[in-house]
């Protein structure tokens, strides 16, 4: 209806005073209605009720076959008792009547179109039908009918207002009776093509400002107005087209009327209300009011009768989007509830539209998981039950989106499996949907994000590469993905409004072997180094490209208070677990143990005390096999130059045996580091620097001994710290990292006679000051 200004009367009188109803509610009489009884064999007069649908059992879900089909990414328009009208969304809309007997269809020509419970369909030429100039009316009973066409420019101010069954409803706007711009609602034969208006209540004139739309079903109107007078007010108006009688719903300045339905028994509305919102039923011809809480939907959500009972539900976006108020990817379902017993039920996952249909019934565009998408009749039953829900025509389109046979999804990757990147696929029951696939370490929580638009193709498939490095990924860097368990996620959105977003997981593991200096777990090495005022920081590496340099690929901050310790040093694995653990004296010479994670974000767990005593120790050195067993192992110097060997048992509690003596005349190095299997012996080898800055290699035997000592070099006395790091650049042979307030790498060679390569200079700690490197 149009906007305008204007005063409430009726006969005269006001209806706020004298009501004899709560809350300021009244019933009067007016009637508005434009019927249509056609003549001349151009429309035929339809019965005035239509044949319900078959009656079935009380389950709220028949199980049922549609052969019918109805279009994709359409709604529904109207429905008669042989077929329905469709309309598509989005750009130049396509009106398609199709009938339930063969399925067969028509398009039909017109900007906008309208249905109302019966087999007839008005079009128009405009794209809204309350604008429309030139109305056709069909009969889609006899298709081969000429329709009827109206001439809205040569009949008056009249505008298209609803059908209800084969009575169509004209509004028009006139002033009279000091009303600017008053909306009167009149009624008229067609006869011979020609509509003669009359008014089926002389001289009611109903002032309304601001009318929000009408819900029809055969033989009534149900009008929604904003009174003229007190524009904060709204009224409902009941019409009943056969009697010409209706009744007023006033509500009062506390009180907001939404929308609304009507039946053959009922009139209900949603009603905000300053204490909250809910829904307002009234049985027909009967002025008590019945009052039905419902904070959980929102006053302006859809609201339909079917009989006794109440259809309602949260409209999906026509996007498939989520409504604001609702949590991501969800909308409430479509339900019915009893008048009489409030009992309510799910019938519909979700819904886009609905209208009235012949017999009461209520033909509703939406989808179950158990029959998927299409068109829905909700049929009222003769002894009052729940009303019976039927498919009676089907898109083919599943409702909720799921994984099908054909999709490949690896359970376990090992890190040799990810070098050149991993390919994945799953197949969908539904081609259009948009899709989001996130990738996730589980432990940190980090994620990969990849999407696509909705497609035509069905079924889907999403077919993916992931190129096998870390979802957490610092600007412009990347590293290998860390070991542990990932999370796929597939995020499937329907683009039709009516399938709810879909979320389909599934989980991997990947797989490294244990590396003395890999605290993330991504496969590549890391150094630690503690900063001047005792923070303890992560640094991880990666390779600039294999048997060349490495460079900084991220840090973290593992904590503070580091500062209490003498002694520092990664000791491999000794604990057990896959990640290599940290050593730390303090002061008075207790040594603990910290154990690690594989979590880039808190590499170390809380520290365990191993024992005292471990101050007689000038020099240890961690993470290297030395026995040949698997485990990693511990040396340490006294300060008597005496070598000691303490064999990894693997046990967090206990995690060396008794000592070992290995030999005596170490007191002549200053720096000793255990760097795994450098020089291709059987076991971990050891390097110490004398106090000249000669560097010597000790061989492994794999017994706990080393071979006698072999010359690498001199020149090494300006480096603070020696740590062993593995393989940090991606060649297969073990590192050295050496330290003085910068980095330089020494690329291994697995050659005992010639062990280390050139150095080369890289910053692996960003420019944090740091006095331990280990």
């Amino acid at each position: 209806m149009r906007t305008g200004t204007g005063s409430f009367a009726i006969h005269g009188k006001n209806p706020y005073v004298n009501h004899p109803y709560p809350r300021g509610r009244r019933l009067a009489a007016v009637a508005v209605t434009l019927v249509l009884a056609a003549t001349g064999g151009a429309l035929t007069a339809l019965p005035a009720t239509a044949a319900p649908a078959p009656a079935g059992p009380g389950a709220a879900q028949e199980d049922q076959q549609a052969p019918v089909v109805f279009p994709r990414n359409a709604d529904i328009v109207g429905a008669g008792p042989s077929g329905f009208l469709s309309q598509t969304r989005g750009g130049t809309p396509e009106f398609r009547w199709t009938w339930y007997a063969d399925g067969s269809s028509v398009v039909l020509e017109g900007a906008s179109a309208a249905g109302g419970g019966s087999d007839l369909v008005v079009t128009g030429d405009r794209g809204l039908m309350t604008v429309s100039s030139l109305l056709r009316v069909y009969d889609m009973s006899k298709p081969a009918a000429t329709p009827v066409e109206i001439d809205f420019d040569a009949l008056g101010d009249y505008s298209f207002a609803g059908l209800a069954g084969d009575t169509l409803l004209l509004e028009r706007y006139e002033n009279g009776s000091g009303v600017q711009y008053a909306t009167t609602l009149d009624a008229a034969t067609l006869a011979g093509g020609t509509p003669t208006i009359r008014k089926l209540v002389g001289g009611v004139q109903i002032d309304c400002q601001d009318g929000d739309g009408v819900w029809t079903v055969e033989g009534s109107a149900l009008y929604d107005c904003r009174l003229g007078d007190a524009p904060q007010m709204r009224s409902k108006i009941l019409v009943d087209l056969a009697s010409g009688t209706d009744s007023w719903y006033v509500q009062s300045n506390d009180e907001w009327a939404f929308d609304g339905s009507v039946s053959a028994t009922h009139v209900a509305w949603r009603e905000g209300r300053l204490g909250g919102d809910g829904i307002v039923v009234h049985r027909r011809g009967e002025a008590r009011e019945q009052w039905i809480p419902d904070a959980e939907a929102k006053v302006t959500d859809p609201l339909y009768l079917v009989g006794g009972w109440i259809a309602s539900g949260q409209k999906a976006h026509i996007d498939g989007s989520a409504p604001a108020d609702a949590p991501a990817g969800t909308v409430r379902p479509f339900t019915l509830q009893s008048i009489e017993t409030r009992e309510k039920t799910a019938v519909l996952t979700a819904f886009s539209s609905a209208v009235a249909g012949p017999g009461g019934s209520l033909l509703v565009r939406g989808g179950t998981p158990e029959h998927g998408e299409g068109l829905y009749r909700i049929s009222p039953r003769a002894d009052g039950g729940r009303p019976t829900v039927e498919l009676v025509a089907s898109t083919g389109q599943a409702t909720l989106p799921t994984l099908t046979s054909g999709s490949t999804v690896p359970k376990t990757l090992s890190g040799d499996q990810l070098a050149g990147g991993v390919d994945f696929s799953w197949n969908l029951s539904r081609g259009d949907a948009a899709v989001r696939v996130a990738l996730k370490h589980v432990r940190s929580g980090q994620s990969l994000v990849q999407e696509w638009p909705a497609g035509a193709a069905d079924p889907r498939r999403i077919d993916w590469h992931w190129d096998g490095k870390d979802p957490e990924r610092p600007a412009g860097m990347s590293s290998p993905a860390r070991a542990g368990e990932y999370e796929w996620e597939i995020t499937a959105t329907p683009d039709d409004g009516i399938g709810v977003r879909q979320r389909l997981s599934g989980r991997f593991t990947v797989t490294r072997p244990p590396a003395p200096h890999d605290f993330d777990g991504d496969g590549t090495a890391d150094l630690l180094v503690r900063e001047v005022n005792g923070d303890l920081w992560e640094f991880g590496t990666r390779p600039v490209a294999p048997g060349g340099s490495v460079e900084l690929v991220s840090g973290t901050r593992v904590g503070g208070g580091w500062q209490s310790y003498d002694r520092l040093e990664a000791a491999a694995n000794i604990a057990g677990t896959t990640a290599p653990d940290v050593l730390a004296r303090d002061g008075s010479g207790v040594l603990w143990l910290y154990q690690g994670t594989g979590d880039r974000d808190e590499p170390l767990s809380g520290r365990t005390r191993i024992g005292g005593g471990w101050q007689t120790y000038d020099r240890i050195a961690a993470g290297s096999d030395v026995t040949g067993d698997g485990r990693a192992d511990v040396v340490a110097t006294d300060k008597a130059g005496v070598l000691w060997l303490y064999p990894g048992t693997g046990n967090a509690t206990t995690p060396f045996s008794a000592r070992k003596r290995v030999g005596s005349g170490w007191g002549v190095y200053n720096e000793i580091a255990a760097v795994g299997n450098l020089a291709g012996g059987p076991a971990g080898d050891l390097l110490a620097r004398d106090r000249t800055g000669v560097l010597w290699l000790y061989l492994g035997k794999g017994d706990g001994t080393f071979a006698a000592r072999t010359r690498i070099g001199a020149g090494w006395g300006g480096f603070k710290d020696l740590v062993g790091v593995g393989d940090a650049n991606g060649d297969g042979r073990a590192d050295l990292i050496a330290s003085s307030g910068g980095t330089t790498l020494y690329a291994g060679t697995g050659d005992w006679k010639a062990p280390l390569k050139g150095g080369v200079k890289t910053d692996l700690t960003s420019g944090v000051p740091y006095n331990t490197a280990f």
